[in-house]
């Protein structure tokens, strides 16, 4: 797990400092807008496996009642991520 997150925050990094020039038509997407999107989908799956196993050390440790408003919370969180990349979609 944590070499996932340190593979992602290494690509978010490099794709911040290291932008390549822009040069693309009108509806083209450039190479630094594709890198920059491939890190945020990046960060979000590792957000939501992160989720994930918390809610499943959560059911192992304390019990399925104790976690369920932990889990609710945790698809909530994960929808609005998924909705802020459509309206970023929309955006560009």
């Amino acid at each position: 797990m944590k070499r996932i997150l340190l593979n992602a925050f290494a690509f978010m990094f490099a794709t911040i400092f290291l932008q390549i020039p822009n040069f693309a038509h009108a509806n083209e997407e450039t190479i630094s807008e594709k890198a920059s999107e491939t890190a945020s989908d990046a960060g979000k799956t590792v957000k939501k496996g992160a989720r994930a196993v918390k809610d499943k050390t959560c059911h192992m440790v304390k019990g399925k009642m104790q976690c369920a408003g932990e889990k609710v919370k945790h698809k909530a969180q994960n929808a609005a991520d998924e909705i802020e990349d459509k309206v970023e979609d929309v955006k560009k």
